[in-house]
């Protein structure tokens, strides 16, 4: 992955940034720009509702700020799409020959089943995407898009390659706290919502046990998850860290980490740059 920019991106950087949900949140993410600026971070990706795409926005007034600051501080933003994005409008930005949909020469779009090299070697590929719960409660073309489920083709892209790092932006199933969280609040959620979330969960965990993966990163869920567990499909066992970071917003929410893709080693951060631990690398 290069950016357009020649600066450091998911192919080149020894270190990435990652935040968890922003939500169209300009302050919050320019707030994590500079923060992870400081610690020598040059490139980050969002993992899932970016959301500064959105119609009766001005979003071309905000991408181009963001932009700029981004300009300021070297740095490039990347994105994978989660449930919460104008798929209408992130849509008209062509692919180009990289693999990428590019929205600015510093801001990209990660599309579903795209894969690259880290520099160390590891390998990482990309799904985002997911169902909303509450899409009895939105509209379609104006708060909801049909794009924002996985879809069988973009399984096929994805391939079963095995991939070292997978991010995303739902979660796999069988994560033991993440579902006893979920079994605890999804009452006030209607039945046909927690159906049509599951089936979206479902249908990420497929491609999830496709690639296989020593590390997983991703949002949607506004909470932190880090859990370390065995999956055996098949024939076939693997273990994987699965890491779900919170939404931002939040001065003391666990929704950044730095990737050492050496390691695959995660230092948690908040956004304005408390240190919430170390983790062990994989």
């Amino acid at each position: 992955m290069t950016a357009k920019t020649g600066r450091v991106t998911l192919s080149t950087a020894s270190r990435i940034g990652f935040l968890g949900d922003t939500h169209g949140d300009m302050q919050h993410v320019l707030t994590v720009a500079r923060t992870m600026s400081a610690r020598g971070i040059e490139h980050l990706v969002v993992l899932g509702d970016f959301g500064f795409l959105w119609p009766g926005h001005n979003w071309g007034i905000d991408i181009d700020k963001l932009s700029r600051r981004l300009k300021t501080t070297a740095q490039t933003l990347a994105f994978v799409d989660g449930n919460h994005e104008d798929f209408d409008l992130l849509y008209k930005f062509p692919v180009a020959d990289d693999g990428l949909r590019w929205i600015r020469p510093n801001i990209v779009h990660i599309p579903r089943g795209y894969r690259t090299v880290l520099a160390s070697g590891a390998t990482l590929a990309a799904l985002g995407g997911a169902n909303s719960v509450d899409v009895g409660h939105r509209v379609p073309g104006r708060s909801v898009w049909g794009e924002e489920s996985i879809t069988e083709a973009d399984l096929i892209t994805l391939g079963h390659e095995v991939a070292d790092v997978l991010i995303g932006h739902d979660a796999p199933l069988d994560l033991p706290s993440l579902d006893a969280w979920l079994a605890a609040t999804d009452h006030g959620w209607p039945p046909a919502g927690l159906k049509y979330s599951a089936e979206g969960r479902a249908m990420f965990h497929r491609g999830f046990q496709q690639v296989r993966p020593r590390l997983y990163l991703g949002g949607h869920y506004h909470r932190h998850v880090d859990e370390l567990v065995t999956y055996r499909p098949g024939n076939r066992e693997f273990q994987t860290r699965v890491v779900i970071l919170d939404q931002g917003g939040s001065a003391s929410a666990t929704s950044q980490a730095i990737l050492d893709v050496r390691t695959l080693g995660l230092e948690f951060i908040t956004r304005d740059g408390g240190n919430v631990g170390r983790s062990r690398s994989q």
